[in-house]
């Protein structure tokens, strides 16, 4: 019960962790808009994530935590995330060879929100119905 718990928890977690990296690098992206010679980057969400998640079902890493009782759970190690960032491709780049598209990054970085958000609502609903099971 508690591998098909844990399972579901890792992809939403991956996908999470992705989204917290790919802001990151839309707001270096848009806090670089006026940095001369800047190149934009991204990456491409859905093969990172499915590069990740077969990953991950194929090497299980598991980290040895000191445990004091029987009940402990055991922990596993997520390992970091290294994701292939690509330049973008575009028609407007500025005088300074800056390669920032401001309405690009903006729509990028709302949509972006957005999939975060809804990953955290699916997983609070996830967890309420958990416990609305396990209290009965």
């Amino acid at each position: 019960m508690f591998n098909t718990i844990s399972h579901m928890f890792d992809f939403h977690q991956t996908s999470l962790n992705l989204c917290a990296k790919r802001q990151e690098i839309l707001a270096a992206n848009i806090a670089n808009a006026d940095t001369p010679g800047y190149k934009s980057i991204d990456f491409n969400f859905s093969s990172e994530l499915s590069k990740i998640t077969k990953k991950n079902t194929i090497n299980k890493t598991s980290v040895a935590l000191k445990t004091t009782s029987l009940n402990h759970l055991h922990g596993k190690n997520n390992s970091s995330l290294f994701i292939e960032t690509v330049p973008i491709m575009t028609n407007k780049i500025k005088i300074d060879g800056n390669t920032v598209d401001m309405n690009r990054e903006r729509i990028e970085f709302l949509k972006n929100s957005l999939k975060y958000e809804s990953s955290l609502a699916f997983l609070k609903n996830e967890i309420k119905n958990i416990m609305s099971v396990l209290k009965g």
